[in-house]
């Protein structure tokens, strides 16, 4: 469905609906540690918006990202925000369809990461984490059908040693951490706790979030009029130019850091096409340079501040004279 999107006269990306058309925005939003300069959370928020004659078939938001807990692990979290369905039958079937996805998504994330993410450096590891990360349908079905439907429907013993073979264990068999089965039970409990929720959940964040958005609307805004386009044609062109220019800039910061096969890699990789993946990377690219910017603020805020106290040591001495 993505795959064949386009770009309408204001930048946004519209695709084929069900029915009618579809158009997605996203937004990324993040907050980094002053203290370790790592990033405590991440939250990306898609808007999905079915339309068909103008009328808005179903309206949806869903949140993907990941917190930091008090500590120190990173908790992963896929979260629909709401659902509003206008055509009643088929305001179901697409809340089935984004229901079933969403569990498969969270399922091969949390699979992914359990399994292969962090994974010991070596070539064999490396070429599963690859093999996993970039088509987890495929590599399941080579790798673990057969283990996974056979513990399905016999059983598996989490004790039994004897498969030495790790691609005949089942790919959900995960090692069990009674902390993390605490900390989860601690915040059902608890759910009420501004910090406990979700960082889309909490009021300070949302605002931030809100003024996100605001923030991407106005720099689309004010590219396309800087551009003086015309239509639909005019802005994907300007994208594609605006894209080519951020994968430039990304790829020479990558380099840097990169070893000479890779670097050869990454130099070989050409501009995508696909205006679901323009639309996001534009998005990712808006959020680093919020980033910058609120990291250039915070770090004159305590120069501002020692000049105020000198300002206040100043009329102090005035005063006592």
């Amino acid at each position: 469905m993505m795959r064949n999107g386009r770009f309408d006269d204001t930048g946004n990306f519209i695709t084929t609906g069900f029915p009618g058309q579809l158009k997605a925005n996203m937004v990324f939003s993040d907050e980094v540690n002053e203290d370790t300069g790592v990033t405590d959370w991440f939250n990306k928020r898609e808007r999905f918006r079915d339309t068909l004659f103008g009328y808005t078939c179903w309206d949806m938001v869903i949140n993907f990202g990941f917190r930091t807990l008090e500590d120190g692990t990173r908790e992963c979290y896929h979260y629909g925000e709401y659902f509003h369905g206008n055509l009643p039958i088929v305001s179901q079937i697409a809340l089935l369809v984004f229901k079933v996805h969403a569990q498969i998504v969270v399922w091969s994330t949390e699979h992914h990461i359990n399994h292969y993410a962090f994974a010991p450096d070596d070539e064999e590891a490396e070429e599963m984490e690859e093999q996993s990360r970039a088509n987890m349908p495929l590599f399941l079905l080579r790798k673990f059908f057969w283990s996974d439907l056979k513990a399905m429907v016999f059983g598996y013993d989490e004790n039994d040693t004897s498969a030495d073979d790790k691609h005949r264990q089942p790919s959900f068999l995960i090692t069990s951490d009674s902390s993390s089965a605490e900390t989860v039970s601690e915040e059902d409990d608890d759910d009420d706790n501004e910090e406990n929720k979700l960082p889309f959940q909490q009021k300070a964040i949302q605002i931030q979030i809100s003024e996100d958005i605001a923030s991407d609307k106005r720099v689309m805004k004010n590219l396309l009029a800087r551009n003086n386009t015309q239509g639909a044609d005019d802005v994907k062109a300007v994208l594609i130019r605006r894209h080519t220019l951020t994968r430039a800039r990304t790829k020479a910061a990558a380099q840097s850091q990169m070893d000479s096969g890779k670097e050869e890699d990454a130099a070989h990789s050409a501009p995508s096409q696909d205006a679901y993946v323009i639309a996001k990377d534009l998005a990712v690219d808006r959020a680093l340079r919020r980033r910058m910017t609120r990291q250039r603020t915070a770090r004159l805020r305590p120069s501002q501040k020692n000049l105020a106290k000198v300002d206040g040591l100043e009329l102090d001495d005035d005063m006592d004279v």
